[in-house]
């Protein structure tokens, strides 16, 4: 996600109330497990889930069921807060309604979930690589074990163990999740984080420039990405990517879904397979075409 400088918040444990992160919350919400059917996959530095934060949770279910043809099922009494997203009817994801929280700051956001073997373990080792704790750790009926961190360069995250196992590693269907990537204007101080978090491999990107961008690699398998930039007005983040067969002709429709184009398809990026967009309520994602023109999967 890219979340333009506005100035934080003094915790997101209050949001995460919504979750049941926090004791304040009024009544305990259910969240559906990572996956439906219990896996024996315990795969370590995998993104399994993704949940957004959102005080337009009508307006971001206009959205991404008429960019991507996600469905929705809400919580009912049972849950008023949370919304769970389903793609080709399998979960993938949640919506949790910031509203009842007041907040000053729009905190609408994707927040990426990332498979750990032990959860308080985990966020011991963040607070000593010097990141910071937002919520928990605690138990989720269903979800299993969950904590809500910042790294060492103040980029959000969840930390989750599921007793149902994690969902496929899947990125071959068209508007569901392909990739996650960090924006981090610290690469290697990132690196340093996450290979003492996780004992990723960083394996720097050949197609790109010296220090760019980096893949990170756990047993075999490339989980996720680190993207170096310099912008200010862009804070460290977790962005999740959705795989789209073109994104020219869904980002020719943000506009009128609601939403704004952050980064347009540009042919000098990625060729021109890949956008950044936004929703009703600010929270970003990217759109990317997979493999792009020219490359095999």
């Amino acid at each position: 996600m890219v979340i333009l400088s506005r100035g934080r918040p003094a915790k997101l444990l209050a949001i995460f109330g919504a979750l049941a992160l926090s004791s304040c919350a009024p009544r305990q919400t259910i969240v559906p497990p990572l996956t439906p059917t219990p896996s024996d996959s315990r795969q370590i530095g995998q993104f399994v889930w993704y949940d957004l934060l959102t005080n337009d949770p009508e307006g971001a279910k206009r959205f991404y069921g008429g960019l991507f043809g996600w469905t929705f099922d809400d919580g009912g009494e049972e849950s008023p807060v949370f919304t769970t997203i389903l793609h080709n009817g399998r979960p993938i994801g949640g919506i949790a309604d910031t509203r009842e929280m007041r907040m000053e700051v729009n905190t609408s956001q994707w927040v990426s979930n990332l498979s750990v073997p032990d959860v308080d373990l985990a966020v011991e080792e963040v607070l000593r690589l010097g990141g910071t704790l937002d919520g928990g750790p605690q138990d989720l009926p269903h979800r299993g074990r969950i904590a809500i961190v910042r790294d060492n360069q103040n980029a959000l995250l969840a930390l989750v163990n599921s007793p149902t196992g994690n969902p496929p590693l899947e990125r071959t269907e068209v508007g569901g999740w392909l990739w996650t990537e960090l924006w981090t204007r610290d690469p290697e101080a990132s690196l340093e984080f996450y290979r003492a978090l996780i004992g990723y491999e960083a394996v720097e990107y050949e197609a790109r420039n010296p220090g760019d961008y980096y893949l990170l690699e756990r047993d075999g398998l490339t989980l996720a990405g680190v993207l170096a930039y310099g912008l200010e007005v862009v804070e460290p983040n977790w962005l999740p990517y959705v795989l789209v067969e073109d994104p020219a002709p869904l980002v020719a429709r943000v506009e009128e879904l609601g939403g704004r184009v952050i980064f347009a398809p540009d042919p000098e990026i990625r060729g021109g397979d890949v956008a950044v967009i936004a929703d009703p309520s600010g929270a970003a994602v990217t759109i990317q075409k997979w493999p792009p023109e020219g490359l095999d999967r």
